[in-house]
């Protein structure tokens, strides 16, 4: 006898028949959508992620003023999630604790308690400190009761928050911003806010201001951290253009035989520096120490001190701290942040005041609207009031005359020509508004209102004079920032030039995080395979058209292999371009794009490249990157490109050079038929005719020979 099992038939309404990769791809999306515009990235026109946002409307709903009583910051914490942030209380309050920090370029927070002084501290428990606005955080939510921004409901519907704080200083260009989401990353510097609010004004008074004077206005980067911007490269690009790269030195100091270390660059951690510095005696690369001190305090800020062996001078460890600890360091500036719609985008420094300046357009506005709605209303009722008093005895006879309250109103209406709202009114008010003292008091309440309500309706109807409102706003504003902690800290050092080498007896020697690692073709940084770095430029290159240069920024000194990228899905070719050497872009539809590295920044290893070439897309037939070519005009090179019918040689030299995005030229006619490369390489030699080499051609034709396929050279 043979038991069977009886298995229950499957309810189809449980079964969701979808693809594995459709499905990962949906909630991934899903995913990245909500982690850029809901989490990660900040706005571009008040300047603060959803959690900041939150953060401050609730202290606000609160009354957590300045001058008021602060709250613990667990309770504070505790609304915001469980009212318009649903998060963990934890990232909340590490949040609030960077707003409050000491190194922060504008204390948006006023915190009470162990809050984070220098970068890297861990501020106290939730439960041990406490919260309220401090005077330019309060500023960024004082119009929220005039009705400034749009309100939408939160996540459960039982509350409503602002879309935007109705800021009145641009926050992003005053405190910087860092964040990390799905295919989108954003570093902004701090800045001086004395300089913002100068450009502010100058922009809203010359919005077609040029370049030059913007500079001018804001030279350079200021943190709350000190530190000092070496030399010019990469600042006035990153100004313009909201990328650049720019090199940033911490404070160090020489003191007899003692470094003494005050300031660090922004985003390094003072037990960074510290680890950094014993890994470095440990292996033997600083010889010259002899001992390492921390002599940091809430009172006198960071103090590391580093002393010197006796016949080491305290100069020449300066100059290898500089070099071999992140005390020099670059930061690579990339300005994203979300639109109207919120899609992120890069946007320039002038493209972000003027966001931050459509803001306050848009505040002026909407409070103007709210105001002059109110004061039509009050108006409307002061008229039919004003009315009445004209004839008051013929006003109390109708009332008396009247047997009912609608017989009243009724009554009013015909005699006096007023409105049911207007009659109303008049119905509702007390007997002493019948004084002659009172009549007088209304006739000022309307001159007033009628010189309100011609105000607001200019104000509604004419750009130009909400600017001078505007304008008149910013210098009140800047008044919060004439203390001296507004002073500007970080020193712009143009003369100065970056330490590239450290120092010993012998001389200036190579850094040696270059001096070991090589890169390959296969996108992997080691010390076995590949090309060293010290001999050029690494460079990578993905099939999507995104380019990569780099000289080994950010790797570590323990040689492991690491990948060129994060991300090396994609990824098509790397190595090491020599000096004096382009990079050429071939791409499957016949076009090239031949880049000089020198008009691309380079990036640490946790870049994922720029976009190098825009690719054409043409339905379901979209482009891609096929070849990447290293060439050199001065070697006579030339490029063999092949597809199923024919194939062409091109002299390197004929290739002009071009701007990475821009979508390439043209270089290989198709013949009918054909529309698509099947190959692209490198050709040498020493007799060019035309466009055409007499090996290339050799080479071409033997190896196509192989292949059965009827191959004549392109026209």
């Amino acid at each position: 006898m043979t038991a069977t099992l009886d298995v229950p038939e499957q309810n189809p309404d449980l079964v969701l028949d979808q693809s594995a990769d459709d499905y990962w791809n949906h909630y991934q999306l899903t995913f990245a959508l909500y982690s850029v515009s809901d989490r990660a990235i900040p706005s571009a026109y008040d300047g603060l992620k959803p959690g900041q946002r939150r953060l401050l409307y609730q202290m606000h709903e609160s009354k957590l003023l300045p001058g008021n009583k602060p709250q613990k910051s667990s309770k504070i914490c505790s609304a915001v999630t469980g009212n318009l942030h649903p998060h963990g209380g934890a990232s909340m309050y590490g949040a609030a604790a960077l707003m409050a920090a000491e190194f922060q370029r504008v204390k948006v927070i006023d915190g009470q308690g162990a809050f984070p002084r220098i970068q890297g501290d861990i501020p106290a428990a939730d439960r041990y400190t406490e919260m309220r606005l401090s005077a330019p955080g309060a500023a960024l939510t004082a119009e929220l009761d005039d009705h400034a921004v749009p309100m939408v409901p939160t996540f459960d519907g039982e509350w409503t928050e602002p879309t935007m704080l109705p800021a009145q200083w641009p926050v992003l260009l005053c405190n910087g911003a860092v964040g990390i989401a799905e295919g989108w990353a954003t570093k902004v510097p701090a800045h001086n806010p004395r300089e913002v609010m100068a450009a502010c004004r100058a922009l809203l008074k010359t919005p077609n201001m040029t370049d030059d004077r913007l500079v001018k206005l804001i030279p350079g980067p200021d943190w709350g951290c000190g530190a000092t911007v070496v030399g010019t490269a990469g600042l006035r690009e990153y100004i313009t253009t909201g990328r650049g790269a720019f090199t940033v030195r911490g404070t160090v100091s020489v003191d007899g035989k003692n470094c003494v270390i005050t300031e660090l660059p922004p985003g390094v951690a003072s037990n960074t520096v510290q680890d950094r510095i014993r890994a470095l005696v440990e292996s033997g690369e600083l010889a010259g120490v002899a001992d390492m001190s921390d002599l940091t305090d809430r009172r006198n800020g960071l103090r590391i001190v580093v002393t010197a062996k006796r016949g080491h001078s305290a100069e020449t460890i300066r100059e290898q701290l500089l070099a071999l600890t992140p005390l020099e360091s670059t930061f690579a500036a990339s300005v994203v942040a979300l639109d109207e719609n919120r899609i992120p985008r890069w946007w320039s420094v002038r493209e972000l005041i003027s966001a931050f300046l459509s803001l306050r357009d848009s505040v002026v506005l909407h409070r103007s609207e709210y105001r002059l709605e109110k004061v039509t209303a009050r108006r409307h009722l002061v008229a039919g009031l004003l009315t009445i008093h004209l004839d008051i005895d013929a006003a109390v006879a109708v009332i008396r005359g009247s047997d009912t309250v609608d017989d009243a109103r009724q009554g009013l209406q015909k005699r006096f020509g007023i409105d049911e709202e207007q009659a109303n009114y008049v119905l509702a008010l007390q007997l002493r508004r019948l004084t002659k003292l009172d009549v007088i008091e209304l006739q000022a309440e309307a001159d007033k209102l009628d010189a309100e309500f011609a105000a607001l309706t200019e104000l509604v109807t004419n750009p130009d004079a909400r600017r001078k409102v505007i304008d008149a706003e910013l210098v009140e504003t800047a008044k919060l920032f004439k203390g001296p902690e507004f002073d500007r800290r970080t020193v712009l050092d143009f003369d100065a030039t970056p330490v590239a080498a450290g120092g010993d007896e012998d001389g200036p020697r190579e850094r040696k995080v270059n001096a070991a690692w090589r890169l390959d073709d296969r996108g992997v940084f080691s010390d076995s395979h590949g090309d060293l770095l010290t001999s050029g430029l690494g460079w990578a290159v993905w099939t999507d058209g995104r380019v990569k240069f780099t000289t080994g920024n950010g790797l570590p000194f323990k040689i492991r292999d690491i990948p060129v990228a994060p991300d090396i899905t994609g990824l098509l070719r790397s190595g090491v371009l020599p000096e004096g050497y382009h990079l050429a872009l071939v791409t499957r539809r016949g076009k090239i794009l031949r880049l000089d590295p020198a008009a691309v920044n380079p990036q640490g290893a946790a870049g994922n490249g720029v976009a190098g070439v825009k690719l054409a897309s043409d339905g379901d037939q979209n482009d891609e990157v096929i070849a990447a070519l290293p060439v050199s005009c001065a070697n006579g090179e030339a490029i063999l490109s092949l597809s199923e019918k024919c194939w062409k040689v091109t002299d390197a030299a004929d290739i002009p050079v071009k701007g990475r995005g821009g979508a390439g030229v043209g270089f290989h006619p198709f013949v009918k038929g054909e529309d698509a490369l099947l190959a692209a390489t490198i050709s040498v030699t020493g007799y060019v005719r035309g466009t055409k080499t007499v090996r290339a051609e050799n080479r071409a034709k033997a190896a196509v020979k192989g292949s059965g396929a009827d191959v004549t050279p392109a026209p």
